[in-house]
């Protein structure tokens, strides 16, 4: 009997120590997803200085623990968020070390992002056949890893790459390839992205009808997954479309509501774009006292900035 008793003491005694040697882990991997997920919150409102922050925070956690995949993770989210500050010798730094993470994981779908950000980067520093060549890798990579969603994606930065390269034919030909795949995955945030990208591609080709159409499907699904970010430059393209033709009234309606997301999304540096664009509306259509009130938001909107 007591050596039943003993035996059923030092099973609860290796469970208890168990428990108490595995949830610290749990715990700190837990507080690691928690800020993890405020930070993606901020950042797809495109507060970049807080969503930083929260990574930065996700990362200590998951380095407490050694957790290869999430501290591989959010080295990228910070990269993704220096690339928006412009900070892109930091980026760089940061994703290098990211890559090195995943590598030794092989983590290919992770690796497809890495190598993508990378092309996004050298795109924005007008390194245009460094950024395909690394478009190219990152579409390797996704291939391999049977993530459509992530080569959908590629394929229309590809596009992107292409029309600031002023090859049309070829940005048509990815940027249609990737809406067709988010279109067979019902993936709505690619789908706005490819149809925003398209509505730019038209206007190159100067078919400014077609480029509205595009932009009003751009619209139509990032208002229906709440994308605020994509609806705020979604409601600026088409206002701009309507200037450009010289539909002002049109043009005035737009941006007032794309003001309204940027105000409500405190985006102050797109508010400020989109105050000035009405402004020079209203002086246009000789609508002074509407202008004057205008001005006078700009010029706190201003003294924000300035403070800030």
């Amino acid at each position: 009997m007591k050596k039943t008793i003993l035996i059923a003491l030092l099973l609860i005694a290796t469970f208890a120590t168990s428990c108490a040697t595995d949830r610290p882990v749990t715990a700190v991997k837990e507080n690691a997803r928690g800020f993890e997920k405020l930070a993606h919150e901020h950042y797809n409102r495109g507060d970049f200085q807080n969503a930083i922050l929260f990574f930065r925070k996700a990362l200590v956690e998951d380095q407490k623990v050694n957790n290869f995949e999430g501290i591989a993770s959010d080295l990228y989210n910070i990269a993704r968020c220096y690339t928006n500050f412009g900070l892109y010798e930091n980026a760089e730094e940061v994703l290098g070390e990211a890559m090195e993470i995943n590598l030794h994981m092989d983590n290919k779908s992770s690796l497809g992002d890495n190598y993508s950000l990378l092309a996004s980067i050298q795109s924005r520093e007008k390194d245009y056949d460094s950024a395909l060549e690394t478009y190219n890798k990152s579409l390797t990579f996704y291939e391999d890893a049977k993530n459509e969603k992530g080569y959908a994606t590629t394929l229309n930065n590809i596009g992107s790459l292409y029309i600031k390269m002023g090859n049309y034919d070829q940005a048509l030909e990815h940027i249609e390839s990737s809406v067709s795949i988010h279109q067979r995955i019902k993936n709505h945030a690619g789908l706005a992205a490819g149809y925003n990208n398209l509505g730019y591609l038209h206007e190159h080709l100067h078919k400014d009808e077609k480029a509205l159409e595009y932009y009003l499907l751009a619209l139509e699904e990032d208002k229906y997954i709440e994308n605020s970010l994509g609806i705020s430059s979604d409601l600026h393209n088409i206002a701009g479309y309507y200037k450009k033709k010289g539909d002002l009234e049109n043009a005035l309606f737009y941006y007032k509501r794309a003001l309204e997301v940027n105000r409500g999304l405190n985006l102050i540096s797109r508010e400020r774009q989109d105050l000035e664009q009405i402004i020079d509306i209203l002086g246009t259509m000789g609508r002074d006292e509407d202008k004057e009130l205008y001005e006078k938001a700009l010029n706190e909107l201003m003294g924000i900035e300035k403070e800030t």
